[in-house]
């Protein structure tokens, strides 16, 4: 059987990655360079000056997020003790 730390843990690193890629997506779909608009996979997008410190934000974000979750992990008691 999965223990219980191990369940929440999975769970918060799947959301925190989840945020984090969706977050991205979005920067990087509002700030994309629009003299740089091509269909061509192999060209990456490029981003407005703007879209680089949101992006920047966004990772600091998760980082954060991401402290945060394991210090909330490492305060819970998950010890099936009483």
């Amino acid at each position: 059987m999965v223990e219980r730390r191990t369940v929440a843990e999975l769970a918060i690193a799947a959301l925190a990655i989840g945020v984090f890629v969706v977050g991205s997506y979005i920067v990087s779909s509002a700030y994309a360079a629009p003299a740089n608009a091509t269909n061509n996979a192999s060209v990456p997008p490029s981003l407005v000056p703007e879209g680089g410190l949101a992006l920047v934000g966004v990772i600091g974000a998760f980082v954060l997020f991401v402290a945060a979750a394991g210090l909330l992990m490492y305060r819970q008691d998950f010890d099936d003790d009483g």
